[in-house]
Formats: structure tokens, sequence, C-alpha cells
């Protein structure tokens, strides 16, 4: 993250390097976050913060944490990359496979394990991105928890369609 300018057009100066980020807020409102795509194509990607302007991700902020965006990025033309910011940290998907599990933002989310467990249904499943709703918690956290609890026999995960989604066993 390499700040927080007002206008769009203060911007690009702040992006020098792929994955460097600046946040666009005006009237006390999260407008965008301009990213220099983390694949090196040197494209500047804007994306959109505010619900009011269309569909939107959602932000993340903990200072100890870090930002993380939800639902993942994927460009739709261009480098056609895609990817996740979570914890401060870019996993880009593809030619550069990261594997979240094993990533040092993992421990974070073992710490809602428990919690995560006690939202599961029995009945149905559910989605990864509902729980981190229930929970007030980074949605990357959740699934990484949610999928602790299928590698531990609590939980299983749906398949197909229905990847993403979770139920206690």
């Amino acid at each position: 993250m390499q700040g927080t300018v007002s206008r769009y057009s203060e911007a690009s100066a702040h992006l020098k390097s792929p994955g460097d980020a600046v946040l666009i807020e005006r009237g006390g409102r999260l407008r965008l976050l301009l990213l220099s795509c983390p694949c090196g194509c040197g494209e500047h990607f804007p994306i959109n913060l505010d619900s009011s302007a269309g569909s939107a991700w959602r932000i993340y902020r903990n200072r100890h944490s870090g930002l993380s965006l939800f639902p993942s990025v994927w460009r739709e033309n261009g480098c056609m990359s895609h990817y996740i910011i979570w914890h401060d940290k870019i996993f880009l998907f593809g030619r550069y496979e990261d594997d979240l599990e094993t990533s040092p933002q993992a421990d974070i989310a073992m710490q809602l394990v428990d919690a995560v467990r006690d939202c599961l249904p029995k009945s149905k499943l559910i989605s990864f991105s509902e729980i981190a709703e229930i929970l007030n918690a980074v949605p990357w956290d959740v699934l990484i928890a949610c999928r602790q609890l299928v590698r531990t026999g609590f939980a299983s995960e749906g398949r197909k369609k229905q990847r993403g989604r979770f139920r206690r066993i």
C-alpha cells in the first residue's frame, strides 16, 4: 500500500512496481483501489470499492493484519490475471501458483476454526463468504478455516458448482 489520495490523477505517480496500490478516498468514502497489476504487465487496474457506483469489492483493513479484498480479482481483458489480496499479500493464480493454506497468513485463519465450526449447519451447505459475514471476518481467513475443518473430519465441502460451500459433519 503506497498511500491514500483524493484524486485518481494523483494515484498513478505512486505506482512504481507490480502490486503497488493506492486507495482513492473522497468525501470520507473509499472509492477505488488503484493497483499496478501484480503480474508485471505494467497496467494500472482500478478496483471499485464504492457500491453506490455499481458492483464493488469489499475491503477489510486491520492495522495488525493489513489489507484484504473480497472477492478475488479476475481481469477479463489484457493480461487476464487472477489474484486475491489477503493480509497485505497478493496471491497470483495461474503462472505463479501460490499455496494459500501454507502461507503465513493462514495462521490468522486458524484462530477462527472454532467460531467457523459453530456457524456450520448440519443440514445444508453454506458459503464461506456467508460465514465471513456472520463472523465479521475476512472471507479468505474463513475459507482456510473451513478447509482445515474438512481436513480434520469436522466438515465437508461441496463439489463442482458447490465448491466453497461447507457443512458440519
